[in-house]
């Protein structure tokens, strides 16, 4: 058997090779003829999976270590009788601690906290469920839109679990964080989702988060709303056109990332892992694999003894996850000569980042009783 797995999938060689020859391939450098005998491919979202790709291929099944699909047509997969699966939720807890960290680093900016202001989370998958989490133990008051969600609740005769109007929402809401797939078509299209309409319905100066899909923002109608005052603040992981990004966006964001938002360690084999396992399934193997996971280094953050609970907080989050690195490094790499080439190679290169639960907070006294709930809260490990 042969099985093409996407040279950024970690331990893909260690998650595959029991059942077949590995074969490593850039996901951008992808073509009919490279995988015109291969039995099973495994992609990221930088690989389109189409007709074009696969006709009079040998593929009989396909993987994606990613939560989104819109890179895959499915429906013709489903056409050839091509096995498929995808990896929901494996990434959530990186993308909540990456909403995280981002907050809590405006917070040091502006000289403010989370707390008590109000979140308006836009999307509210596996993704979406671990930001409230997050976001509540911040202290932060949560809204949340999904009408696909709350259209099917409907439909089944169930509450409509909390959802609010997406114009009330936005109308309420001090922070937005963008968390839905890419739909094209239908009842609930998110393509260019934050339109103009979207930005003018904001009734104060917003922060923005879009860690998602770049094609949600209408990023001229985004310019024109940071032009207008009504986005104060913007963090953008994710754009229209990547690899190849438009820095002028880039130049008004307080923060930018090269897609990375899911990109922690455990996110990643989370993904290796649930495709490794419908792959064995699909081709009806026994056997089953799991990655083990290291820890990182220093795995302890003590308590100094002195210092606002809120500042701990920060040195918590930014111990485990200094989001600013990753924000410096993009910056930079705008001065190469093919900076989407460098774009790439931030995500193929990209350290080794441990989710908050790898973390062990020490020291911290017994009546710090709301902060130890809200390390907790957050995934820390309190001692």
């Amino acid at each position: 058997m042969k099985i093409w797995v996407d040279e950024n999938i970690p331990m893909g060689k260690e998650a595959f090779s029991a059942h077949g020859d590995v074969v490593s391939f850039a996901g951008r450098a992808l073509t009919r003829k490279d995988i015109a005998e291969a039995d099973a491919l495994i992609v990221r979202s930088i690989t389109r999976v189409n007709a074009d790709l696969l006709e009079g291929t040998a593929v009989r099944f396909v993987g994606t270590a990613t939560i989104g699909t819109d890179h895959v047509d499915q429906a013709y997969l489903g056409s050839r009788g091509i096995g498929f699966s995808s990896a929901p939720g494996c990434n959530a807890d990186s993308v909540g601690e990456y909403v995280t960290a981002a907050l809590t680093h405006l917070a040091v900016k502006e000289g403010s906290e989370p707390a008590g202001k109000t979140l308006g989370i836009i999307g509210y998958g596996h993704v979406g469920k671990q930001v409230e989490r997050k976001a509540e133990a911040l202290g932060m008051r949560v809204l949340k839109s999904d009408p696909p969600l709350r259209d099917a609740a409907l439909a089944a005769g169930q509450p409509a679990g909390g959802f609010s109007d997406l114009h009330a929402l936005l109308a309420q809401s001090d922070v937005l964080t963008l968390h839905v797939p890419l739909i094209k078509t239908g009842a609930h299209p998110t393509l260019k989702l934050a339109d103009a309409d979207f930005f003018a319905r904001l009734a104060r100066p917003c922060v923005l988060i879009n860690s998602c899909r770049g094609e949600v923002i209408d990023e001229p109608a985004l310019m024109a709303a940071l032009d207008a005052g009504r986005i104060r603040r913007l963090v953008l992981d994710v754009f229209r056109g990547e690899p190849n990004i438009d820095q002028n966006l880039c130049a008004r964001a307080d923060l930018i990332t090269p897609h990375i938002a899911g990109y922690s360690l455990q996110g990643k084999l989370n993904g290796t892992t649930q495709v490794a396992q419908a792959f064995r399934s699909f081709f009806g193997f026994a056997t089953s694999w799991r990655p083990v996971f290291p820890a990182p280094s220093q795995p302890a953050i003590r308590y100094p003894g002195s210092g606002s609970d809120p500042a701990f907080l920060h040195y918590c989050v930014h111990t485990a996850y200094p989001i600013l690195a990753d924000d410096r490094r993009l910056r930079e790499s705008f001065r190469e000569s093919d900076a989407g080439k460098a774009f790439d190679r931030q995500r193929r290169d990209y350290p080794v980042r441990h989710e908050f639960p790898a973390y062990t907070v020490l020291g911290l006294p017994e009546e710090k009783r709301e902060l130890r709930s809200r390390l907790a809260g957050l995934g820390f490990r309190v001692a």
